[in-house]
């Protein structure tokens, strides 16, 4: 097969996951919808989705051996572009398919920046938590980790703590079981690597709360 006509198919596929203007790095979703797509017809509805950003994707997989687990972590996804991929017409026809058996959400650290509307962010969480719903799969939704500021400049920790707060409230009303994986952890120095991504002992929390989901 010629490049042309692979680049050609790549482009088709694009088209019909997302709309171009909804994602960062549309390359990188391409190929990330691609592969939980293909992983949704593989592991059937008796499966968990980890539905997120990058602090899902960079799970590595070993510590989850054992669990059926379809990561749909996308790196530098808000819950916006989260929703997206999940309403996109592949996605939720896979789902509708294949059903996960649960989900497990973690969205807002892509979000956690000045000027961004904490309840607006806890809203998409539950517009996800009710694309699931109507598949046939029950979410869970998980607290974002602490922003390290003094790591990056990036994120602020106000705003990541009022995400949660905001989540943790729509959870209330809507009756999505809230957990806080990180809630051992906060107040530490080494939470994360550069402010934002985890470091191997947060890691091992998420992964903890991930297995007991």
């Amino acid at each position: 097969m010629g490049l042309v006509k692979i680049r050609g198919i790549l482009s088709i596929w694009k088209g019909r996951v997302i709309p171009r203007n909804t994602v960062p790095w549309s390359e990188h979703w391409t190929v990330r919808t691609a592969a939980i797509v293909a992983h949704l017809r593989w592991l059937g509805p008796d499966s968990l989705m980890l539905v997120g950003d990058s602090l899902f994707e960079l799970v590595p997989p070993h510590p989850l051996e054992g669990l059926k687990v379809v990561n749909a972590g996308f790196g530098g996804a808000t819950a916006a572009n989260v929703y997206a991929s999940i309403e996109s017409s592949v996605v939720l026809s896979a789902l509708k398919a294949n059903p996960p058996a649960r989900a497990v959400i973690q969205v807002g650290t892509n979000d956690s920046k000045v000027g961004v509307d904490p309840f607006a962010v806890a809203e998409k969480t539950m517009a996800i938590c009710s694309l699931l719903r109507n598949v046939g799969t029950e979410s869970v939704v998980f607290a974002i980790p602490p922003i390290e500021e003094k790591k990056t400049a990036f994120r602020s920790a106000s705003v990541a703590t009022a995400i949660n707060d905001a989540t943790r409230q729509a959870c209330l009303r809507s009756g999505v079981p809230f957990v806080d994986p990180y809630v051992a952890i906060r107040g530490s120095n080494d939470v994360t690597e550069d402010g934002i991504h985890l470091a191997r002992g947060a890691t091992l929390a998420l992964v903890d709360a991930i297995r007991a989901a």
